[in-house]
């Protein structure tokens, strides 16, 4: 009895674990909406990681010690895993923020899991099920309503918010990073892995940083900043992976997969009272479609 109470337990803890990772990733979203005419892309990026680095480097140490010639064996993989996850993906959705809203990147990224099937699909040449086709074609579809506003003529005639566009982007690169993880695994731990991707990616994103500040003379740095990029730094870049990871172990990965449809819902919210975002009814419809195409392109996962 005393041993199906602990397991109750860390089940429930998994499950909060998960909605406060989903939570934090959420006000990632509407931050980036909230400071991007004052803070530029890169910057926000760069600054996010630097923070995230700097906090987590003295708990990694030992780990990297110890790992280090793995770490040395495979650092062009890593450097290649880097680049997609920390570099390009949340640089990239910071450029969508300057055109789209929050309510807009969190619909189109919770088509994720999808993109990383179709990309898992024509990476490793399996034949999908009939059923799994299905579903990525109708999330699509409930994507590109949203991109297209509802509109039949914005999406003949190509016409689609910029924004949008780099969200599809920004989370085509970390469905490209998912299935090269899943490709390839090393044999190291889950502090040391973090630690060095950050590392790498916080490199790669040092030259256009440099390139940005020259161009648009930084920000100014004040307390609301500062608390901005620790915030940044600890929550959505180091605790939420914690906690993602925490849950996958507990409760399994097709459980945590269904707390991510709570991103769209979580980000909603908090733009709605912080943003003054609306909802509209191709909001309802594409999101709709998103989510039953996640529900059948589940069957059977690749």
């Amino acid at each position: 009895m005393e041993k199906k109470q602990i397991k109750t337990t860390r089940i429930w803890l998994a499950y909060i674990g998960l909605s406060l990772a989903v939570f934090s990733w959420a006000i990632n979203t509407v931050i980036a909406k909230a400071v991007i005419s004052e803070i530029k892309p890169m910057t926000l990026s760069f600054y996010r990681w630097l923070t995230a680095l700097i906090i987590i480097l003295p708990f990694a140490l030992s780990h990297l010690k110890t790992d280090g010639r793995l770490i040395r064996q495979h650092l062009g993989f890593l450097f290649v895993l880097a680049v997609p996850s920390v570099a390009a993906y949340n640089s990239i959705l910071y450029f969508g923020a300057q055109y789209t809203t929050a309510t807009n990147i969190s619909l189109v990224a919770a088509t994720m899991p999808v993109m990383t099937i179709l990309l898992s699909w024509m990476m490793n040449k399996k034949k999908p099920r009939l059923i799994q086709s299905m579903g990525v074609m109708i999330s699509i579809s409930g994507m590109l309503m949203i991109i297209a506003k509802g509109s039949r003529h914005l999406l003949l005639n190509l016409s689609f918010n910029p924004g949008d566009l780099l969200i599809v982007l920004s989370i085509a690169s970390w469905a490209f990073y998912s299935v090269l993880l899943k490709k390839r695994q090393i044999d190291i731990s889950p502090i040391s892995f973090l630690t060095v991707l950050i590392c790498l990616g916080t490199i790669c994103i040092l030259p256009f940083y440099v390139w940005e500040f020259f161009v648009f003379k930084g920000f100014e740095i004040n307390l609301v900043n500062i608390s901005i990029f620790l915030y940044l730094g600890i929550f959505p870049s180091i605790l939420s992976y914690i906690f993602w990871n925490y849950g996958v172990r507990t409760a399994g990965a097709s459980i945590a997969s269904v707390f991510m449809y709570l991103l769209p819902v979580f980000t909603a919210l908090i733009a709605s009272v912080f943003l003054k975002e609306s909802l509209y009814p191709y909001h309802l419809y594409g999101g709709f479609l998103i989510f039953l195409g996640l529900l059948l392109s589940s069957f059977q996962r690749v």
